[in-house]
């Protein structure tokens, strides 16, 4: 036990120890210079891995990760303050560019993770001695770097493939096809999930197993709207496997897995360790870029915000009356300092200052909201008295979402309805106070979601509250009748132009690497 708990807290350290560094996206990303920081015992190996995790921290800031919820009919930032020229405008209508540099900043947090991983990689296997559990660490930076790169397919597509260090100086990679990442990341996982570690709990935050069988389930639930290939049958039994491992569990407060302590939390399955303290990182959009400065004094924080993000009107309309899932996701209402005063605006938008700061649903306007107009992200519990930094973990991946996962394949290849009802009605019932069932007579049903009709439109529904601001709804929408695109919802019109399911190849790449191919409908 000792073991086990000294590992994670020197995993966490190790964590920490890196939070003040950052990617630098003028630099060159493919080649860098191998240093030769070489490892001897278990201590230096897991501090050699510490980097590659401490990478996807980055992704929590006011883009990359969040531009997954931004693009979609849940989330929404109208905020002058935030116009940052116009991005969040044209991120919510669809109309981005290759130029935008949310894209380049997320490929550049790729890219960087990557050669983290090659880095370590490299330096594992040219060792000159043998370390014990070699092969498993050179595994779990493979499934890491996996990782990485089912982030690149879902959000570009067609990327180039490096799998190496030690490349020649100058080296620029060419596009690979979707198809060709997608089979990479499938390789990758098959190829080394059997050698990760069974160990959930030393191994949390870190990939074991089961998160890797995780990860490799939520590409096959992808590949029809992806690539084209049918793989549902695929990622049922991958989706089996992890319930019948036991290694976790549905928690019965929705809230638990976001608690500000919750590294405990049976349901989460893969997160990025944080600690206020250790790791100063944030998750932004939880604290920062959604509440008002007023909301300082609800919770005594050590920081300032900066109100911005908010929730999309029509998407709170999908709530169904008493689902709990609303308020412990979004804040409401009138706002209170910690002693019960009543919180008002601040003149942030002409004609607010001094009106009680009621979070309404109604958002009256995309490039210049009111100051208090839009229900706020929720879901992190914020510890009173915190600094910028939260001590949540954030939850890459947890549980309920295996659930959905099955309930979703049974459906796509005509299995028991009432199979896929009674997964979907395990999640729902800590949603509500007594009977809410849904039958599979239900989750059968062609339904209106965002104007349009959509196949088993009442399971996509039930995906949006329940994983509400976790990143999945881009993919999500996609996957079902392409509702991404086709959907309407507050300030967004609907659209026939499937190639917006990928955002552009960055500009600035392009211009870096003339064997990089822009992909379609942006040339």
């Amino acid at each position: 036990m000792m073991k086990k708990y000294s590992l994670y807290i020197l995993f966490l350290m190790g964590l920490g120890a890196m939070a003040g560094s950052c990617t630098n996206l003028d630099e060159k990303i493919y080649d860098r210079l191998v240093d030769n920081n070489f490892y001897k015992n278990e201590k230096d190996i897991i501090a050699a891995i510490t980097p590659v995790y401490t990478d996807y921290r980055g992704l929590l800031e006011w883009r990359k990760w969040w531009d997954f919820e931004e693009t979609t009919d849940v989330a929404v930032t109208p905020r002058a303050a935030w116009f940052d020229g116009g991005i969040y405008i044209r991120l919510h209508k669809h109309t981005w560019k290759p130029e935008d540099p949310h894209f380049s900043d997320l490929w550049g947090q790729a890219y960087g993770g990557i050669s983290n991983c090659n880095r370590v990689i490299y330096q594992l296997d040219n060792l000159d001695f043998e370390v014990t559990g070699k092969e498993s660490v050179i595994a779990e930076l493979e499934v890491a770097r996996a990782y990485w790169y089912y982030i690149l397919c879902e959000a570009f597509g067609n990327v180039p493939i490096v799998d190496r260090f030690d490349v020649p100086e100058g080296f620029l990679p060419e596009t690979s096809s979707r198809e060709e990442v997608f089979a990479f990341i499938e390789n990758s996982i098959k190829n080394n999930v059997d050698k990760l570690s069974d160990d959930t709990k030393t191994y949390y935050g870190r990939f074991n197993k089961w998160n890797a069988k995780m990860l490799l389930a939520r590409l096959y639930l992808n590949a029809e709207s992806w690539i084209g290939k049918n793989m549902y049958t695929e990622c049922m039994a991958l989706c089996t496997e992890i319930m019948n491992s036991n290694k976790y569990a549905l928690e019965n407060d929705y809230s638990a897995p976001f608690y500000a302590q919750n590294e405990g939390s049976q349901e989460i399955i893969f997160a990025y360790p944080a600690d206020e303290v250790k790791t100063g990182s944030t998750i932004y959009m939880a604290l920062q870029k959604t509440l008002h400065p007023s909301n300082v004094k609800t919770f005594n924080l050590q920081t300032w915000l900066d109100n911005g993000v908010c929730a999309v009107p029509t998407f709170i309309d999908t709530y169904e009356e008493g689902d709990k899932r609303l308020p412990k996701t979004w804040r409401m209402g009138q706002q209170y300092g910690s002693d019960g005063s009543i919180l008002y605006c601040t003149g942030l938008v002409p004609g607010w200052e001094g009106k009680p700061l009621i979070y309404t649903k109604e958002v009256s306007n995309l490039e210049n909201g009111g100051e208090a107009e839009g229900y706020r992200c929720g879901k992190y519990e914020i510890k009173m008295g915190t600094s910028r930094a939260l001590d949540n973990d954030w939850v890459a991946m947890r549980y309920a979402e295996v659930y959905l996962m099955k309930a979703e394949c049974i459906l796509r290849t005509n299995g028991n309805a009432e199979e896929a009802a009674q997964l979907v009605n395990e999640v729902r019932k800590r949603a509500f106070d007594g009977d809410n069932n849904l039958s599979g007579a239900d989750l059968l049903k062609t339904t209106n979601v965002n104007g349009v009709p959509v196949r088993f439109g009442i399971l996509l529904d039930e995906w949006g509250r329940e994983f509400a601001l976790e990143g999945l709804r881009r993919s999500q929408l996609i996957r079902f009748d392409n509702n991404y695109t086709k959907g309407e919802w507050t300030f967004h019109e609907p659209s026939k132009e499937t190639y917006l399911n990928l955002f552009p190849i960055p500009l600035s790449e392009i211009q870096a690497n003339n064997k990089l191919e822009q992909n379609e409908g942006y040339k």
